[in-house]
């Protein structure tokens, strides 16, 4: 009886003994959720323009904001240059209007995402510090006009630590915003 009973006792020093590395999230932790079809870019002559009202970053500090946007715009053109594609003003009547928007957990949540943009990636930021890390949002939407619903979407989610270099920053949205138009085809 008492050899049975011995497993049991070390039990509780199993759970106790968590290292704290597992409350920090790995850097290459990301999802991403895709949705439309991209047919439509197959037939057009590759120009697009921002569109008008949807680029929007929540980030707490408005400074901050249009940085952000202003770094997601500058990566998603050059992804959709290297892919072949052309930014042309809103008057130059372009084939397709490309919205991007995105936001720290802190300012909007995956249920809010859902209700404004129909998506939820899901990302559990449960076992983080918040004082290390935050979710990040982003979602990137290709329109074929400014009153309709857009015709291809995609949101990834990641971790985003609160201290990090500005550069260091960049260099995580660059390869955020690569991953997110991967599926955007080539001209």
């Amino acid at each position: 009886m008492r050899l049975k009973l011995l497993p049991f006792l070390f039990l509780p020093l199993l759970f106790a003994c968590v290292p704290v590395e597992q409350a920090r999230a790995p850097e290459t932790r990301s999802t991403t959720v895709v949705t439309g079809d991209v047919e439509y870019l197959n037939s057009s002559s590759g120009r697009y323009a921002w569109h008008p009202s949807l680029g929007k970053a929540h980030l707490g500090k408005s400074e901050n904001e249009s940085l952000l946007l202003s770094e997601l715009r500058k990566n998603i053109a050059k992804v959709m240059a290297e892919k072949g594609y052309q930014q042309v003003s809103l008057q130059q009547q372009p084939d397709f209007l490309i919205g991007v928007g995105a936001a720290l957990e802190s300012q909007m949540s995956d249920q809010q995402i859902l209700e404004r943009a129909g998506m939820k990636a899901g990302m559990s930021s449960d076992s983080l510090d918040p004082e290390l890390y935050q979710k990040g949002s982003i979602m990137v939407a290709l329109f074929q006009t400014e009153e309709g619903g857009p015709f291809w979407r995609a949101l990834g989610q990641g971790m985003a630590p609160t201290e990090l270099a500005l550069s260091e920053r960049k260099q995580r949205i660059e390869h955020a915003i690569t991953r997110l138009l991967q599926y955007i085809p080539q001209r």
